[in-house]
């Protein structure tokens, strides 16, 4: 009877067990499909005010203690101490396997990051006519509107050719090189001219101004209205936010196959600092964050830490910049982007004059370098032309872009540089006017 009784109770006794069991696997099952959620939405989710998930770690660990209880009080008061060891065993030997998988998946996350992140960050910038510009690159300033990257990296972005289209107030097109200029024009030189290339930022491009109120679109009607039998080319190649480094490497890149005459610096004193849109750079060396965990149930802040992203100069963090870059700014930075240029005019046969508002630190790198340059702030009195012409700001009004290229004409016509140089040019096809 006893034996009996004894048996019974271990009966009641493993059906309330195998009852408890059952209990603890949905809650296994709901902490799985949170997390689930959380993996599929990147991040914390919410459901109708009454539902919401935002810690993965918790609900794993419930899951995981919950799928052991309920296997355990299913099968363990059948297990003898031989049955225990095995269990232990496989246990061990399973979140051992699932350890390293982990890890087998981080390394390669790692690899595949440093391998792929350099040529895609600047994915944001395209394509050119994208309809939501500034979201793809998470940015609010409308420079982005109008650029796109650019195939080499180290000049990071430039404009996007043929546009046509409202730019704040004003007008604003690109030729199919991405200048800002109304004309196309050839690479092969025409006899009897005179070609002049623009390298500088907003300044030079005309921020606030309309299509060719510019001052080297003022410039080059001036020039050619003088119909002395010479042709004046005038290439803008400046581009806002650009500093002197990304000028230099543009004009290598794309400008110096014009073979001009003359290179014209619009200097502006934030050409010491870093371009305006930047190259983050992801920090896929860290040890205190996992990358796959971030990239299944944090995506935000695996973005932020593992993507290399263009953001502008206003959220960069420094020291995610590249060397390169890095060392484009800064006096030193100036100095050796502007000495390239001119070793590079002394073998290709073209000068180079600067124009702008210079403080001394900017006056005396020109002079180092015996690059001519006109410094409107010391040359051009606060007195002189209307307050509302801005000619010592860094935007100035289209009256102050026209004073710029009468200044500019003027100097260039005392230094003897405006006279067709005696170089053999193929002939060239007509500009062609849009």
């Amino acid at each position: 009877m006893n034996g009996h009784g004894s048996s019974a109770a271990a009966s009641r006794l493993h059906l309330w067990l195998r009852r408890l069991a059952w209990l603890l696997f949905p809650i296994a099952a709901l902490a799985l499909l949170e997390t689930a959620l959380i993996a599929v939405y990147g991040g914390p989710w919410r459901w109708n005010r009454l539902l919401h998930a935002a810690r993965p770690a918790p609900r794993l660990l419930a899951a995981a203690l919950a799928l052991l209880g309920w296997h355990l009080l299913r099968r363990g008061p059948r297990y003898d101490a031989r049955a225990w060891a095995a269990c232990a065993g496989r246990l061990f030997l399973g979140g051992l396997s699932a350890l390293a998988a982990f890890f087998a998946a981080e390394i390669g996350l790692r690899l595949h990051l440093q391998r792929t992140q350099s040529g895609q960050s600047l994915e944001r910038l395209d394509p050119a006519r994208r309809p939501d510009p500034q979201a793809r690159i998470r940015s609010s300033h409308p420079l982005a509107v109008i650029i796109r990257k650019s195939a080499n990296p180290r000049v990071v972005y430039e404009l996007q050719p043929g546009l046509d289209r409202p730019f704040g107030h004003n007008t604003l097109r690109t030729n199919s090189q991405g200048l800002r200029d109304s004309l196309e024009y050839p690479v092969a030189r025409r006899p009897n001219s005179v070609r002049i290339v623009g390298i500088g930022d907003s300044g030079m491009f005309g921020w606030g101004c309309d299509q060719d109120q510019n001052y080297l679109d003022v410039l080059e009607s001036n020039l050619n209205a003088r119909a002395d039998g010479v042709l004046y080319e005038v290439l803008n190649m400046a581009v806002p936010g650009y500093n002197t480094q990304l000028e230099v490497d543009a004009f290598f890149e794309k400008g110096a196959r014009y073979r001009p005459d003359l290179v014209v610096v619009g200097w502006c004193d934030n050409d010491f600092q870093l371009p305006f849109f930047m190259v983050q750079e992801g920090q896929w060396d860290r040890r205190d964050v996992s990358f796959l965990w971030l990239l299944l149930f944090d995506r935000q802040r695996y973005a932020d830490i593992a993507l290399s992203r263009v953001v502008d100069q206003r959220s960069v963090q420094r020291e995610r910049v590249s060397a390169f870059h890095k060392a484009g700014v800064d006096a030193a930075g100036v100095r050796q982007a502007l000495t390239a240029l001119k070793a590079r005019g002394e073998r290709e046969g073209y000068r180079v004059y600067a124009i702008g508002n210079m403080r001394p630190e900017a006056v005396q790198i020109f002079r180092e370098l015996d690059i001519p340059f006109f410094n409107v702030r010391e040359r051009i009195g606060k007195d002189e032309y209307p307050e509302n012409f801005y000619l010592h700001s860094i935007h100035p009004r289209p009256g102050g872009h026209a004073v710029l290229a009468q200044r500019l004409e003027a100097e260039l016509e005392a230094l003897g540089w405006l006279k067709p140089a005696a170089r053999p040019a193929p002939d060239a096809e007509k500009k062609l006017r849009r």
